[in-house]
């Protein structure tokens, strides 16, 4: 089988591997579509901490190959596949903040991921995902995400809410945001024809950042950081009004820091709330799209075969693109 794997830092090849032998408890996935993310440029760069080589991909979903006598999944079945593995065990695993599992382990991060025409997987990790177009399969992860953000800003109905970064976190935040009810919904962002396309999802209006502080001032109720760059971050504090929520979605590079007043913390009774992974939420993530909610065809940019990926990798995202799938068994 042909696979994406990262061999050493900046350096990423598509190569032959044997088709994985299946443990007991796992099943062989043929992967339908992966989608690429910015952690894949990390680990590649060696700005995430993970061992190579290691094959990527930890968006995705296929169909089941192999799976046990007694499993109750079936070859055929398409799947979703959640790729944060955790113990089951701990206090955190019992109390359901799985995300924070210290023994956690992700598909396509630790172990080696989807961006292959077959992966191992242990059942655990699976969701059924039958009905559901195949490129969208590659949504369902980072979906999973945004869903647990929403979780965590309660979103009642007619709240003012502004989302910072136009990629596809921000882009899904911004569809989810008009379906909660939000009376209004600010796309934030440096590139204009994010903030077109946002304004055809569900936002009601769209700024570049550096208008944002002077035009929309403090008027907030909930402001989601989907960028990951310490300027989102603190733009997200000044964008929130007093008595708001900012919820961190971004992952800034580990270590950055960040100089952040207490003082106006406390006065201005501002909640901040970090938000990682998608505990939980693999499964509803796969049903809303099912329902088809979203449009999750809008956000796809390129679809790509697993020889294009080290390519696209050792570059930055085209002006203007969203989301790159890729298909691995396409020619």
């Amino acid at each position: 089988m042909r696979c994406v794997e990262v061999q050493s830092v900046g350096r990423a090849a598509v190569v032959e591997r044997p088709v994985p032998v299946r443990k007991p408890g796992w099943v062989l996935v043929d992967v339908l579509a992966c989608g690429l993310c910015g952690t894949d440029r990390h680990i590649l760069r060696g700005e995430y901490p993970s061992e190579v080589p290691l094959v990527l991909g930890h968006e995705f979903g296929g169909l089941i190959r192999e799976a046990d006598p007694d499993s109750c999944w079936s070859p055929g079945d398409l799947v979703s596949v959640d790729p944060n593995i955790s113990c089951g065990e701990c206090d955190h695993c019992r109390a359901g903040r799985v995300a924070l599992c210290p023994e956690r382990c992700a598909l396509g991060v630790d172990i080696d991921g989807g961006l292959s025409e077959v992966v191992a997987v242990p059942e655990s990790q699976l969701y059924a995902a039958s009905g559901i177009d195949p490129l969208h399969l590659a949504f369902i992860e980072p979906l999973a995400c945004c869903l647990r953000g929403m979780d965590l800003a309660e979103l009642q109905g007619g709240e003012s809410v502004a989302v910072i970064g136009g990629g596809v976190m921000g882009q899904l935040v911004v569809q989810l945001a008009a379906l909660a009810g939000a009376s209004r919904v600010t796309l934030i962002t440096r590139q204009q024809s994010r903030r077109a396309l946002a304004e055809t999802l569900g936002a009601t209006d769209s700024s570049a950042p550096e208008v944002a502080d002077a035009e929309l001032g403090r008027t907030y109720d909930v402001v989601f950081e989907c960028a990951g760059v310490l300027d989102a971050v603190t733009q997200a504090l000044r964008l929130a009004r007093r008595g708001g929520s900012v919820i961190l979605l971004g992952i800034p590079p580990e270590g950055a820091t960040l100089a952040v007043s207490p003082f106006e913390l406390v006065v201005d009774e501002l909640r901040v709330q970090g938000s990682f992974l998608n505990p939980l939420t693999q499964e509803r993530a796969a049903a809303v799209v099912r329902e088809g909610a979203l449009n999750l065809d809008a956000l796809i940019s390129r679809r790509l075969t697993i020889d294009e990926v080290p390519v696209v990798l050792g570059k930055d995202p085209g002006d203007g693109d969203i989301k790159y799938v890729v298909e691995p068994s396409r020619r």
